[in-house]
């Protein structure tokens, strides 16, 4: 079988217009540019505690700007999420290094997930969300943390 030029092109472009390669691309790119362009520090001489209030500076969904995340238990296997919808849930703590805190939820009833990483000398955190609750949704969010 001959296949015409241009074939693979255009088998590529609509590999790119998949929804979630266009949110992955995204993902990447948030978080190149904010590991290449030294993030300002949340607050000077912030020092990581067991809570933290969180405030989204930057999103691929504008509406979510200003909203805050509370997070307590942080020093636990199982620290608890609070966002700014009141919706309360438990976490699982994925990695933890001396600079680098990951948290993770899954949601029970529909899959979706909700990551944070958290640079622990710095207090600025990216939150990745993606699932399908209602309807298909993928968000992307820097900001910084504060000690409660």
């Amino acid at each position: 079988m001959i296949l015409a030029e241009g074939y693979w092109m255009q088998a590529k472009c609509r590999a790119l217009n998949r929804p979630i390669t266009r949110f992955g691309f995204f993902m990447i790119v948030m978080i190149l540019s904010h590991t290449l362009g030294n993030p300002p520090l949340a607050a000077s001489g912030f020092a990581m505690s067991d809570s933290l209030t969180c405030t989204i500076e930057t999103s691929s969904t504008p509406a979510e700007i200003g909203k805050k995340i509370s997070l307590s238990g942080l020093t636990t296997a199982a620290p608890q999420v609070v966002f700014e919808n009141h919706v309360r849930s438990s976490m699982v703590k994925l990695f933890e290094s001396e600079q680098t805190l990951v948290i993770q939820l899954v949601a029970a009833i529909s899959g979706s997930i909700d990551t944070l990483v958290i640079d622990k000398r710095t207090g600025r955190f990216a939150h990745a969300a993606a699932g399908s609750f209602l309807e298909v949704h993928a968000v992307a969010e820097t900001g910084s943390c504060r000690p409660e």
